[in-house]
């Protein structure tokens, strides 16, 4: 029998093979969230919010609601929503305002709200930096409203009435009946700055009002509704 005196192995070799093929992989899977639009850093913050409980990269949550429970979160001004699904549904003339968002004194944060879902109707709104006085709202609407044109707009509401003069609009032309829809509104000093879907679509600036709280509003023969809401600290 032959014998094998040399197998040409150096200590180490293989560590150091495993840790070139880490490499590669990590370096393709990089690759690979840069060419699809994903974020390292997002990914990273989601992962990390989790954990943290929505601490981590500047994603302090104030407020948030999934609708799973039974609406007590919510003040009912006018009308009432409805619960189906773990959804809340908004319809007719309705007014209601987010109560944990008016127990602080809240100036600037991110509003988001996820698959809504305009079934019919003229449209909804969503209320922010908005005080309940005597004579009604103060503050600030974003809303989408069909009746003005098929058009996203943000409007000052002074004493319970808003004011037609828009502060900030812009026309789309995305279908939004029955096809759930994503928004962000960044409300940060003067500026007040709205995502669809991950897209900016509007910019509006304004400085009537400097602080209040969220909430949401439907007229007519709306009938919308949301898959969860969070109010959080800007990043």
């Amino acid at each position: 029998m032959k014998k094998i005196s040399n197998l040409n192995f150096q200590p180490g070799q293989g560590v150091t093979e495993y840790a070139l093929l880490l490499a590669l992989i990590v370096g393709g899977l990089i690759l690979i969230f840069n060419l699809t639009g994903t974020s390292i850093t997002d990914l990273y913050c989601q992962a990390a919010n989790g954990i943290s409980g929505g601490r981590a990269c500047g994603q302090e949550i104030y407020c948030q609601d999934d609708f799973s429970g039974n609406g007590s979160g919510w003040q009912n001004l006018s009308g009432s929503p409805s619960l189906q699904n773990g959804q809340m549904c908004v319809s007719g003339y309705m007014q209601i305002i987010n109560t944990c968002s008016t127990q602080k004194i809240y100036s600037d944060y991110t509003i988001n709200l996820n698959g809504v879902t305009l079934t019919q109707g003229n449209g909804y709104g969503i209320y922010f930096r908005s005080i309940l006085t005597e004579r009604g709202l103060d503050g600030y609407a974003f809303q989408y409203d069909p009746g003005a044109g098929n058009t996203l707009l943000i409007r000052r509401w002074i004493n319970g009435r808003e004011v037609i003069a828009p502060i900030g609009r812009v026309a789309i032309s995305t279908a939004i009946y029955n096809i759930p829809h994503d928004f962000k509104i960044v409300v940060k000093g003067e500026t007040f700055t709205v995502f669809m879907d991950g897209v900016q679509v509007l910019t509006a600036q304004d400085k009537t009002y400097p602080i209040g709280g969220v909430g949401l509003r439907s007229w007519d023969s709306t009938f919308a509704c949301i898959n969860d809401f969070s109010m959080t600290r800007n990043p």
